[in-house]
Order: C-alpha cells, then structure tokens, then sequence
C-alpha cells in the first residue's frame, strides 16, 4: 500500500522541491520508503507501504525499454498467475511484485487490463516519450485517487492535501461542496472541498493526452437478480467464493491479523480466515459505555476460533482524538464511526501491518436497517402522500421530541418523517442528515451567495425506481455514493494514518459479481437481514453471533455534544472561522447549540459535521 502523485506541466517542468513538497501528506500512507522521477514535463511521486517484495519494490516502475513509467497504490491479489503469464508471453518482469505486472499487462492489453484485476488499486501510467497518462481507480472505489487540471496543466495524487501545495490549483472552499457535506455527512463524487480539486471516480479509466481528459467507466455495479440455481447452491457459492477470497488476501510477506467487532461480517471473515490453517491475530476495542461496547461478542468469537485475540478499551470521547482525526483525512468528513476505526487501526498497527475487514457485507447482502424501513414504507404509500403527511405531522407532535436517534422514540420519529415521503425523496429523507431547510437557516452570506444544486443531484442516474426493485436499487446507489465515499474513506483514511492496509473480502470481484445476481428475498426476509450469510456459516460461529442485535461501529454523539464536547463546540462554532469568514451565521449557529443542549431536538449530525468543518478550516 503506498502514496502516488504526479504532475503534468509543459509551460513549467516541475522539479524536485515540488514533488517533495508533495510527497509530505504522502508520508503517513507509505512510510517505508519514497522516490521521485522527473521525465521532461511530467514529475513522479511515490510513497511506499511495503507489503510485498520488500527489497525490490521501488517505485516509479519501468518496463524492459522505459517507455512507460508507474506509480501505484493497492494490491493486486491474483498477481502471481498473471505474472506468469506474462512471463511466458515474453516479459522480462525484474521484481516479484504486483505492482510490475500491472506495467506489462498494459503493455498487452491497454485499459482492457482493468477486466483481469482482483484488487484495489489506484495507479497512473505515463507515456515516458509523449507524457500522457494513464489512470485508473478499482470498482469500488476503495484505493483513493484525486486529481485537478487547468488548461494544458493536470495533476493527481493520492489525497487532496498534495494537490494543494501546487500553486496553480483553485484552493478556495467549494460552497456547493459544504451544502452536500452537510447532508451526508461526507463529499459525493466528484466534487471536493475545494473548487479546483476534484475525486477521479470509481470503475473509472482515463488518459490525459496533454490537453484534455477522458475519462471512461469500465464496470457498472448493476443488481440483475439472475442467479442460475436455487438457494442451497447460491449457498454453495457464496461459501466457496468467500472462502477463496479470504485466503487470497491472507497473502503478504508481512504479518497479517483482522479486525474483529464481534459482528457477523467480521467474526465471519475471521472464521474463513482461522479455516486456512494458520493461527491467526484478532484486535477489537471496547468503549465505557455498555450500549456501545461489543467486547463480549469480539471474546466469544475469539474464544470459539482459537485465534491470538487483542482487547484494548478506549475513550473515543476525548476530544483531542477528533482533532488529530480531522487532519487524517485532508478533506471534512464527519461518519461519526471515524473515531472507533482511527483508534482501532492505531491498535492494530502496533502489531501488524495488514488487517482484513468485513467491510461492504452489508451493502452486497442487504445489512441495513434502512433496506427494512423502504421495504415497510412501501406498504404505507398505499395511503395518499397528502394524507400521509398531516397525520405523519400530527403523530410527531404527541410523541416526545427526538432527543437521540438510537432511541425507541428517536427511531419512531424517523419513521414517521420518512414515511410523508415518496420513491428518491423518501431514500434522501433517511440518508440525510441535515436537511436543505435548517441548513439555509443556518447560513451566513457566502453560503447564501453559492449556487448549490439541488439536493437531489448527485443521486440523479440511481434512483430507487419501481417498487418491485426497491431494495435491489437501493442497493446500487449505495455501492455507488455511500459504500464509495464513505464507508470506504473512512477506512481507508483511518488506517493510513498509520500505514495500516485493509483488505475486504466482500469486496473481492467474485464476490460482488454473486451478490448482485442473488435476488433480495434471499439477503432479507422479514427480520432477518442478510440471510443467506447466516445460513451459509452458521456452522462456523456461536448461534449468539447470529441472534444478537447489530450494533455497527457507534459512539454517543448527541449525549458528547450536550456534555463532554459542549464548551470546546460553543467556542468552535460561535467564535472561529465559520462564523468570522462568513459561511455561518453565528446567531443561528448558537441557536442549534441551544436546542440540542436543552433536549428540545437530536441535532447531533449538524453540529459534529460543522465541528469538524471548522476543525478542518482550522488546519489550513
């Protein structure tokens, strides 16, 4: 796992005091090593995270001539079998790691390579004679890759933070970029925060030809529902397939352990994996608070499996976790659970140096609570939506005010709003986390002056469609916005950090292409979500694994902001660059403070996502 960037510049030739300064923010995601290369108008940065080969694989990469120059991020997991391959066609490769490979099967293959890759990856190819360059970002988006360009001058890199030491890039705050941050909590495709930089897109390829950028998708993640067998060989499947890509990604000539919350997902990956006939090393943390501790779950499977289990308790809730998190991620971001993984691959990484996860179950194989509630809201739009919402208003209004989210109350009220709602409106309304009207209550001049789209706009080309498909669509916007620009950045991010690489067995190819043919009765049914993993493995684990209640990765926000973090947001929100620059305006910032401190409403998400948007502004 490593850092790229690179420069493309014909008016100035970027020299060496330039790519260093950009291989700074790079450090963190590859500590080990680091080199830059200079071909006339084009410049190369690569930070390295060593994992495989460890002597030899220095990069920027050439092939046999040196007409083609690569920096590279990720792994690729079926590397040997291609590596041979191509060994046999007549390639001379000089290392014995993943990341040469990719250099020669471009050579065969141009962007076609791209059909053959198990991995994650984020990669550029330069044309060493012509300086055009090739790029590519792996499906499911879970190698980052940003890039910015103005006129015959382009530039990436593997985060924003060093596109941002190069003078001629447009640095000012996106406006448009806030208004979508504030709604979901992190920055959608392709936009970021700020107005010159923007996210090169999953399943994506491009060439700069020096002039211009075009970009190509070469993968579309599409719920087709059109598995060939019944259940017991979907069951079969799912079981073979998931073997085989926890074991793929057990590879590595460095010590490997997993994540392990005491959920289905990871206690699973972490069967599959004690099954390979290895010992394997387990690391989960707990937190004070019972409600959202799962180290009872975490020990019982580690006890069932045998493993070298690794328990730390910590405090999420001490505020100086938040503030070295924040510059972590180069860019606001505000998943709350951002804390509890930044933590945890901070453990983890004191002992190891890869860690596999169980990341992307829930998307693929109908996890969520939110798949359940479109399912009982489609049964509530037999009623007219006028109706609906006045007797959706008059039941808010006598039932006790939403002081917190993961309450009996909390979850009625949320129901009830989403129910007034109707086919995208109604998925907005429950992703959402702070609605377009008390965001433009709350802003100040320059946000008012932004022309920000509408709220819809980024889901537009994924909206949920007929109710027949209801979840099979969901799905697919998911594994497109929300498994892609959250999910996934918060762990990729909270590892790096510490150079810690993360593997997702889910997200193996195989996988994926299974879970999108299987249909949505065999992922939930009733109450029970993601039923076909629990009656494939239900061998492998406790019957308690499956029966207990999922938890995900929370932490006690509202109850943070009332208490613990009260003084440190008034004085954040009311006295620093939000409200000085404009953005907000500070009356109605202390107003929001005030409801929530007094219980009157949960307007948890709000006030984290602009803490951390002024702890961000506060960096730069």
């Amino acid at each position: 796992m490593c850092g790229i960037a690179g420069i493309f510049n014909p008016e100035r030739p970027p020299g060496f005091e330039l790519l260093a300064a950009m291989a700074v923010p790079l450090v963190k995601r590859g500590p080990d090593d680091g080199d830059t290369a200079v071909h006339d108008a084009v410049g190369l940065v690569h930070r390295r995270l060593s994992v495989i080969d460890l002597a030899g694989g220095r990069q920027p990469l050439y092939n046999e001539d040196r007409t083609l120059a690569l920096v590279f991020n990720g792994e690729i997991y079926d590397y040997t079998a291609l590596r041979q391959r191509l060994i046999r066609n007549g390639h001379t490769l000089k290392t014995e790691t993943d990341s040469e490979v990719l250099l020669h099967l471009y050579e065969e293959r141009g962007p076609a390579m791209l059909d053959e890759l198990n991995g994650m990856f984020a990669f550029a190819i330069v044309h060493v004679d012509s300086g055009h360059i090739f790029l590519a970002r792996d499906r499911l988006g879970q190698k980052p890759l940003f890039y910015a360009r103005e006129g015959c001058r382009f530039a990436f890199a593997s985060g924003p933070a060093s596109l941002r030491v190069v003078d001629w890039v447009d640095t000012r705050v996106d406006g448009a970029a806030v208004h979508d941050y504030l709604e979901y909590q992190y920055i959608p495709t392709p936009r970021t925060i700020y107005c010159g930089v923007r996210k090169f897109p999953a399943a994506h390829y491009a060439l700069w030809d020096g002039a211009s950028l075009a970009m190509t998708r070469y993968w579309e993640p599409s719920v087709t529902s059109d598995f060939g067998g019944d259940y017991g060989a979907a069951c079969g499947a799912v079981r073979e397939r998931l073997q085989a890509a926890v074991k793929r990604r057990l590879v590595a000539d460095v010590p490997v352990g997993l994540f392990l919350s005491g959920g289905v997902d990871s206690s699973l990956v972490c069967a599959l994996a004690s099954q390979a006939g290895t010992r394997t090393q387990t690391f989960s943390i707990g937190f004070p608070e019972k409600k959202y501790d799962e180290r009872a779950y975490a020990e019982t499977v580690a006890g069932h499996l045998s493993t070298d289990h690794h328990f730390l308790e910590v405090a999420p809730n001490d505020f100086s976790h938040l503030q070295r998190i924040v510059g972590d991620f180069e860019e606001p971001f505000c998943d709350a659970s951002m804390l509890p993984m930044s933590l945890l691959s901070r453990f983890t990484r004191e002992h190891v140096t890869v860690a596999l996860s169980g990341d992307a179950a829930d998307e693929l194989f109908g996890g969520y609570y939110r798949y359940r509630i479109m399912k009982l809201c489609r049964c509530m739009a037999l009623v007219p939506r006028p109706m609906r919402r006045g007797l959706g208003r008059a039941m808010r209004r006598m039932l006790p005010p939403k002081t917190e989210e993961r309450t009996f109350f909390g979850r009625l009220q949320r129901l009830l709003e989403i129910s007034e709602e109707d086919g995208i409106d109604r998925y907005l309304r429950l992703i959402s986390r702070c609605p377009s009207p008390l965001k433009q209550s709350l802003y100040g001049p320059r946000l008012l002056e932004t022309e920000w789209p509408a709220t819809v706009s980024f889901l537009e080309g994924h909206d949920p469609g007929p109710p027949k498909a209801l979840i099979d669509r969901i799905m697919e916007v998911d594994l497109k916005t929300y498994l892609c620009d959250d999910i996934l950045v918060k762990v990729d991010r909270a590892s790096m950090a510490y150079g810690l690489e993360v593997r997702s067995p889910f997200l193996d190819p195989d996988v994926v292409e299974l879970a999108l043919a299987l249909p949505d009765h065999w992922k939930q049914q009733g109450m029970t979500r993601k039923r076909i993993l629990m009656d494939t493995f239900r061998d492998l684990l406790p019957e308690e694994i499956f029966s207990r209640r999922k938890m995900g990765f929370g932490v006690p926000l509202a109850r943070w902001l009332r208490r613990d973090w009260r003084d440190q947001t008034q004085a954040l929100l009311t006295e620093g660059r939000l409200v000085n620059d404009g953005f907000f305006d500070r009356s109605r910032l202390q107003w929001l403070i005030d409801e929530h401190g007094a219980s009157r409403a949960d307007y948890s998400y709000a006030i984290f996502a602009l803490v951390v948007l002024e702890l961000w502004m506060g960096n730069q």
